[in-house]
C-alpha cells in the first residue's frame, strides 16, 4: 500500500541520514588523512624506486616487500599474498597515471569532463591513450622492482617478448628517462607551474593563489559579484552570494 511504501522511505532517508551524519563527523576525517598518509608513503616510494633504476644493486622498497611475502605454492606459481602486494603499486600508479588525463586540457574537445559531460568521441579518443599506456607502465613497473622480465615466466614477457631487442628504447632509454620524474615532482613541489604563469601574466587559477593576499581578495569579491548577478537574473538557483562568501 501507499502508507507502506512512505514509511520504508521515511526508514531508509532516516537510514541514510544517520550514515551521512556518521561519515562526515566520525569517518571522513581519519579516512583522508589515511589515504593522504598512504598516497605520500607510496609516492616517496615510486620516487626512490624511479631514482634507483641505474643502480646494479636492488634497494626498492616494493622489491623488499615483494621478496618477504614470496613464497610459491604446491605447482610453483606465486600466492595470492604476492599478488595483492605486487598489484597495490601497480594499481597507484595506474590511478596517478590515468586521473591526469581528466587534467590534461590541450585535447580540446577530446579531453574529458566530470559529470558525464564527456562525448562519445572524447572517451574513445582518451581509451586509446590508455591502452598505449598500459605497456610502458607495466614495464616501467617491472623495472622498478628489478624483475628480470627477459628471463622470466611473467604474464607480461609473453606478451611482449624480449624487449632488449628493441634498440636505444628498450635498454637504456627505459633506465634513465623516468628520472624525468624527479625533475617534474621537484618543479610541482616548488609550485613552478604557478610561479610561470604569474610571471607571464597569464590569467589562471593557479597564478591567481599564488599571488599575494591583495589579489585573491579582489578575484573572490570578483566572485561573490558575478554569483549575485547570476542569483538576481535566476531567483531559482540554490547557490545565494552570502552562501559564497560564508566558503570564501
Amino acid at each position: 500500500t501507499d502508507s507502506s511504501c512512505v514509511k520504508i522511505s521515511a526508514r531508509i532517508n532516516t537510514v541514510g541520514n544517520k550514515i551521512r551524519y556518521i561519515w562526515l563527523t566520525k569517518l571522513r576525517s581519519p579516512l583522508l588523512r589515511f589515504f593522504g598518509m598512504s598516497s605520500a608513503i607510496l609516492s616517496c616510494m615510486v620516487l626512490w624506486s624511479e631514482a634507483t633504476l641505474a643502480l646494479p644493486i636492488n634497494v626498492s622498497p616494493f622489491a623488499l616487500v615483494l621478496s618477504m611475502v614470496d613464497k610459491p605454492n604446491e605447482n610453483g606459481r606465486k600466492g595470492v599474498l604476492f599478488q595483492f602486494t605486487a598489484l597495490i603499486p601497480l594499481l597507484y600508479i595506474a590511478i596517478c597515471v590515468y586521473s591526469s588525463l581528466f587534467k590534461l586540457s590541450f585535447f580540446g574537445r577530446f579531453r574529458l569532463r566530470g559529470l558525464k559531460q564527456s562525448t562519445s568521441v572524447a572517451c574513445v579518443f582518451n581509451a586509446q591513450y590508455l591502452v598505449r599506456l598500459q605497456y610502458p607502465l607495466c614495464y616501467n613497473y617491472l623495472f622498478m622492482i628489478k624483475y628480470d622480465v627477459d628471463n622470466s615466466d611473467c604474464a607480461f614477457s609473453h606478451v611482449m617478448s624480449n624487449m632488449s631487442t628493441v634498440p636505444f628504447l628498450g635498454t637504456s632509454f627505459s633506465v634513465y628517462a623516468p628520472l624525468l620524474i624527479l625533475a617534474l615532482c621537484g618543479f610541482t613541489l616548488c609550485n613552478g607551474y604557478a610561479r610561470l604563469l604569474a610571471t607571464l601574466g597569464i590569467e589562471h587559477e593557479d597564478s591567481v593563489l599564488f599571488g599575494d593576499q591583495e589579489n585573491l581578495d579582489e578575484k573572490a569579491k570578483e566572485g561573490i559579484t558575478l554569483l549575485r548577478r547570476h542569483t538576481e537574473r535566476n531567483p531559482a538557483s540554490p547557490t545565494s552570494p552570502t552562501d559564497a562568501a560564508s566558503l570564501l
